[in-house]
């Protein structure tokens, strides 16, 4: 008789986030990006709409949320039943609950095996050593079958391939192991491990649970990143309660994000303003600077389109005059203000008038008179974002 496992359901946040975490893609942009970045977006076959896939991923975080299998399942395939293309309603049901529940496993699965592996790696000095263990059920494939309690060191780079689920449908587990317990099992040689093949399609890692830039660039030469980057500004997703953007403008966010926590500590340190400019279309560093607040103006090279993070000493994340002017005098593609823990994203939509250029500018003279008004400011950029010349949004 086959067996008929689910997850076993409990509330866990690391695993619920891992799921928000992932930018919606329609299949289409989703097929176009670069394999390491496919395991932070989420699509599913033959449906286009960003705000249904979006519903379908909110659906399946509820499942470590606490929801239970039945009603995540039951949610999901009512949201699946209208894309799928049959006359007949009783094989349309059946279909709907089938893809809900392939769903449900395969994104369910990888979000807390991302939540055990982050735990695993918290106690790694006491149990470092993981056990490969399979269901033992008829349905597990020789593959996996052939993994089934191995022991091997917590680092050794056999699990980079082959941490579960790593591969379609993959319900196995990692037990960690103090060094008494794994000497009892067997340690096995890393040499002698199996290296079953993955389905071609199918992408994890459970250490990869954000798109770090700086590492996804030691991995190529300069011209492959090139071409990277431009595969990545070509593709549209959607990240969790944001607009749609490209995948290129999500990693120069998670750059930025990373980035402001190592700047803003130094700026909250010594109290001084700082400034960083990034190569917009490779994301590498062209200039920096560190100074007093409303003076730090880094030195750009003609022809470059850059983006830039400025911290702000006085824990205000919104865009001071002097920041919007130098973003609109630079032609900056995006600029980010960092404040404490909060960070912020503007951006020039379209040219200022005139008549907005010399009232930045009596702004930018006025905050160095001692004769700034904050609320007649403060008005003036809600008209710029409401005509449609700048775009700002909270990032955290």
């Amino acid at each position: 008789m086959t067996a008929n496992l689910t997850i076993e359901t409990f509330p866990n946040e690391a695993a619920a986030d891992y799921i928000r975490g992932k930018a919606v893609a329609d299949p289409k942009n989703f097929g176009n990006l670069p394999d390491q970045l496919k395991q932070r977006a989420f699509t599913v076959a033959g449906i286009e709409q960003l705000d249904v896939l979006r519903r379908m991923r909110d659906i399946i975080a509820k499942l470590p949320e606490g929801a239970s299998w039945d009603e995540a399942k039951r949610e999901l395939a009512a949201e699946i039943s209208p894309f799928i293309d049959v006359d007949d309603d009783s094989k349309r049901t059946t279909a709907s609950r089938a893809r809900a529940e392939f769903l449900l496993r395969t994104h369910g699965f990888q979000a807390y095996a991302v939540a055990r592996h982050q735990q695993q790696m918290e106690v790694v000095r006491d149990f470092p050593y993981w056990k490969y263990e399979t269901v033992g059920d008829s349905r597990v494939r020789p593959g996996h079958a052939a993994l089934d309690g191995k022991v091997l060191r917590a680092d050794d780079p056999w699990w980079n391939t082959h941490y579960p689920p790593w591969d379609w449908g993959c319900r196995c587990i990692v037990i960690a192991l103090d060094e008494d317990d794994a000497e009892e099992l067997g340690i096995t040689d890393s040499e002698e491990m199996p290296m079953p093949e993955r389905s071609g399609s199918f992408t994890f890692d459970p250490t990869n649970v954000a798109i770090d830039m700086d590492a996804l660039q030691k991995g190529y030469d300069e011209p492959d990143w090139k071409l990277f980057t431009a595969k990545c500004r070509q593709e549209t997703v959607q990240a969790n309660g944001r607009e749609p953007e490209t995948m290129w403008e999500l990693m120069l966010d998670g750059k930025m994000q990373k980035t402001a926590k190592t700047l803003t500590a130094s700026t909250e340190r010594d109290g001084r303003e700082r400034a960083l400019v990034l190569d917009f279309d490779t994301g590498k560093k062209i200039a920096e600077a560190t100074g007093e607040a409303n003076s730090v103006k880094p030195e750009i090279p003609d022809g470059r389109t850059v983006c830039t993070l400025h911290t702000h000493p006085d824990g205000d994340n919104m865009p001071s005059p002097a920041d919007i002017k130098f973003g609109w005098e630079t032609g900056s593609k995006a600029e980010y203000i960092a404040a404490g823990t909060q960070l912020r994203r503007w951006q020039w939509l379209k040219t200022p008038t005139p008549e907005d250029a010399d009232l930045l500018k009596a702004f930018a003279l006025a905050i160095e008179a001692g004769d700034f008004n904050r609320y007649a400011y403060d008005a003036f950029i809600a008209r710029l974002v409401r005509e449609g010349f700048i775009k700002m949004e909270k990032l955290s």
